[in-house]
Parts: structure tokens; sequence; C-alpha cells
């Protein structure tokens, strides 16, 4: 386990970061912010398919936190070690496979709070494995918010449930709807300053002012028309067909002559007129994957193994035409 032994100079992972994308002609990182009722911010930041978060006091130490944990993953990559410099002060805190542990803020109650704000269940905390040596104890949390489960594994039993937490408040909120599990480092030691805390202060409430006048202007421009084709309507498409086409097709359906499911299906939306378009899909299986697009007034397609497709298609006309 690694704490922040002292106070770093907040460019310093964030510019190193950007250096390292101008360097290797990456796209810059994107940084997202989540805000707790205590005026603390969570960031996650997104690079090269890997994910990482900070948290902090302000936004700014949120950042730099997030930028200094995704520098350590990128160091671990194949190559990468020697591009990032070696006496980059952004990696030299502690072990780069260690997370460093938030010692100033109650996640637990950030989450409450977050929870309770945006009217969801409240969350369910608690030490559900316990191994390693009593030297070397190993805690795993879990954290539950109705059907969401996130973990967090420390050798702490209250670090553990801050570190759950703090996976649970990046997944459930709006800016980390795609944080992947596993991925526990959220830092800090650093306080903050009074006029850190006046500024994110601000910037919050001039966020939450946009929010409401976007909100008060879509809903004086009117009500948006959300009508789209029922699904009573699609099987009534099929059901109210043409009758001479309609009894063909289910004669087809019921016939015993066809040697394979292919024919039949073939024959079935022949009967109704209907000209199907099939291609081959990209996949892994060996069986080929294919995707069958019928040309009719209704978006219809199907795709499945060429040893299943043809059978469904059968099924399918058999529930829409009665």
């Amino acid at each position: 386990m690694s704490f922040l032994a002292e106070p770093i100079d907040n460019k310093s992972a964030v510019s190193a970061l950007q250096e390292f994308c101008a360097k290797t002609k990456n796209i810059p990182p994107t940084y997202n912010f989540i805000d707790g009722e205590d005026g603390g911010y969570v960031c996650k930041v997104d690079l090269m398919e890997l994910m990482a978060y900070g948290n902090g006091r302000s936004k700014r130490d949120a950042k730099h936190l997030a930028a200094v944990n995704i520098l350590r993953k990128i160091r671990k990559l194949p190559g990468m070690g020697n591009i990032i410099s070696q006496d980059c002060e952004t990696m030299t805190m502690g072990d780069p496979d260690e997370a460093l542990i938030n010692i100033n803020r109650d996640m637990l109650k950030a989450l409450r709070d977050y929870c309770v704000r945006h009217e969801m269940p409240l969350p369910s905390i608690e030490v559900v494995q316990q191994s390693g040596s009593p030297n070397a104890p190993e805690f795993v949390a879990c954290c539950s918010v109705a059907s969401i489960v996130r973990y967090g594994k420390s050798d702490k039993k209250k670090d553990a449930r801050q570190r759950a937490a703090i996976e649970m408040l990046a997944v459930i909120s709006k800016e980390a709807d795609n944080l992947r599990p596993g991925q526990m480092e959220v830092v800090s030691t650093k306080k903050s300053e009074g006029l850190d805390l006046d500024e994110t202060l601000e910037e919050l409430e001039a966020l939450r002012r946009k929010k409401f006048n976007t909100y008060v202007e879509l809903t004086e421009a009117g009500a948006i028309d959300h009508s789209g084709l029922r699904l009573c309507d699609r099987h009534n498409y099929f059901k109210n067909f043409y009758p001479a086409l309609k009894c063909a097709a289910l004669e087809a359906i019921r016939s015993d002559e066809f040697m394979t499911s292919k024919d039949k299906a073939l024959s079935v939306m022949s009967a109704l007129k209907i000209t199907p378009k099939i291609s081959v899909l990209k996949s892994l299986s060996v069986v080929p994957m294919l995707c069958v697009e019928l040309n009719c007034d209704l978006d219809v397609v199907f795709a499945a193994l060429e040893t299943n497709i043809y059978d469904q298609i059968i099924d399918y006309f058999s529930t829409m035409l009665v």
C-alpha cells in the first residue's frame, strides 16, 4: 500500500501525459469529472483504450492523480518504459503496482450522497473475502447499488470498502458509464486550499445552472415526437398481408416436402414475394455467420449461424402470419 509522501506540482503528471501523446502521436487524453456532495471530485481519464481515475478536493488534484495513474499503467505496456522518462516524478511515487490511498475524503459518504441526490437505492458495502497471511492480509469488499456490483481490494478492511465505493461511484455516474471493474487506483492525500475549493464550487454551480437552462429550453421548445413502430403493428403488417400470398407461405411452412430448412425458408419468402438480401458477416466461428435482410416495408434483419438462421426465419413467419 502506498501513500503520497509529499505534494507534487499539479502540472507534472498532466504535462507528462500530454508530452507522451505528442511524442507517440496519440490522441490527447479525455478527462471527465464526478462531483461529490462535499465538493470533492473523482476524475476519469481515457487514453489508448486504457482507463484510470483519481480523486481530490479540487478538479485540479483529481485530474493530476488520474494522470499519474494512467501513466503508471502506460509504463507497464511493452516498449513504453523507455519512452516515458525514468526520472519522471509522477512515476516515482512508491510501487507502481500499488494504488495510493485516499485518506482525506470519505468515499462511502460521497457514494451515499450521490445515490440520495439522484434518487437511487442506497449502497450496500461489506467485506466478502479475507485471504493472505496475518502479516500480509488481503480483504475484498463488495459494493452493490440495485443490480450493479463492484469490488475493492486492500490490506485493510476500511480501504477495501473505500475502493469499492469509488468503483461504484465511477460506474453509476454519467461521466463514467464504461468504467471497467478491477481498476482501483484512486488517490489523494493532498489538502486543497480554500481558493481551490471556492473555485470548484463555483464551477459546480455554473454547471448546474447550465443544465437547468438547457432543460428549460428543451421543454419550451415543445414535446419531441417519440412515436415509432409498435410490436403489434409489426405483427399486424404480416398478419394482414395479401391473403393469397400469405396462404401460399403458410402452405410452404406446413409442407414436409423440403429437404432442408434453407429450401423451406426461401420458399416461404418467395411465396410472400419477398426477396432476401443474404450476406456473410465476419465471425470467429467455423460455421458461416449470415445476415438476411428482407426487402419489405418494415426493417426486418436476421443474423445467426448458417445452421440456425433458416429455422429462425421459418419460426418468425409461423408466428407473424397468424
